[in-house]
């Protein structure tokens, strides 16, 4: 489980960056908290496309804890990343409204 809190802007990603990157690579399967994040920019959403698209192409997965939820969930719907992707290979709901289902 990687717990993302606090402010994830271009200026601080670079953490986030390290922390995905590493457990991508230590584990099969990765789980990503959103809850505590009290600030954000495009940077956080690039970060966790990227990490999901680097862990599928090595025959991993990352998963949400939860659901995309308040400001976040807000920006996502804005940018149409809540629309459906009929190009992605996983199908079902997008990504952002997708949980794990682990505890």
């Amino acid at each position: 489980m990687v717990e993302l809190a606090g402010a994830q802007t271009v200026r601080t990603i670079g953490a986030a960056h390290d922390r995905l990157r590493t457990e991508i690579e230590a584990h099969a399967a990765v789980r990503v908290r959103l809850d505590g994040i009290e600030d954000f920019d495009l940077s956080l959403i690039q970060l966790l496309l990227a990490a999901r698209r680097a862990a599928g192409a090595a025959g991993k997965s990352l998963t949400l804890a939860s659901p995309a939820t308040g400001a976040l969930r807000t920006a996502l719907d804005r940018a149409g990343f809540l629309a459906s992707d009929p190009a992605d290979p996983l199908g079902g709901p997008p990504f952002w409204l997708q949980a794990s289902d682990l505890s």
